[in-house]
């Protein structure tokens, strides 16, 4: 563990981070229709945008937008220009960047969309189980769940065709209070 740098208690707080929506992750406009390079991209583009707010980059209809070219989006996620094209065409195809050409050389100016949230009051245990019907046994609905409140668990031992049971391990007293770090 020499080689390692572990953080220290109050160090755990030290860090900035981007936020990133998690309806991209769920919500079926987006889910399957960008990739990861892209969700990571509207985090970032998120967090540009609030630089842009406090040096009051608005339009004159008071619409925040941001400059970050392609070339700086390479460099910070370490992506070809391929990939960041790709990653800004989905963006814009779901409707979550809009960019706006300048000309004469200039960087576009882009608009952050904000995410169409999903209607959650009517959608049921089902959409949240995989695509595919046919698949039986790795649906949710069709996985019974373990009891894991019962005091003993019974074990068919298929040796002698009997059941026996468990009911768990011995743990001493010093051993318990040695879990409770506030006592």
């Amino acid at each position: 563990m020499q080689d390692f740098n572990s953080y220290k208690i109050n160090e755990t707080l030290s860090h900035k981070y981007y936020q990133i929506p998690k309806e991209l992750f769920i919500n079926p406009l987006y889910k399957d229709t960008l990739n990861s390079d892209s969700k990571l991209l509207y985090g970032f583009l998120l967090d540009r945008m609030s630089l842009s707010a406090k040096n009051n980059w608005c339009d004159e209809d008071g619409n925040i937008y941001l400059i970050f070219t392609r070339k700086e989006v390479q460099e910070k996620l370490g992506l070809c220009d391929r990939t960041v094209t790709k990653a800004f065409k989905q963006l814009s195809n779901a409707k979550l960047i809009y960019e706006k050409r300048q000309g004469a050389n200039k960087p576009n100016l882009i608009y952050v969309g904000k995410i169409q949230h999903m209607d959650i009051k009517n959608w049921t245990r089902k959409n949240f189980d995989s695509r595919v019907e046919e698949n039986t046994i790795q649906d949710a609905k069709n996985i019974r769940l373990i009891n894991t409140n019962n005091y003993y668990t019974y074990i068919n031992n298929k040796a002698n065709k009997n059941s026996n049971r468990y009911f768990g391990r011995n743990y001493s007293p010093e051993f318990l209070e040695g879990l409770y770090a506030n006592l």
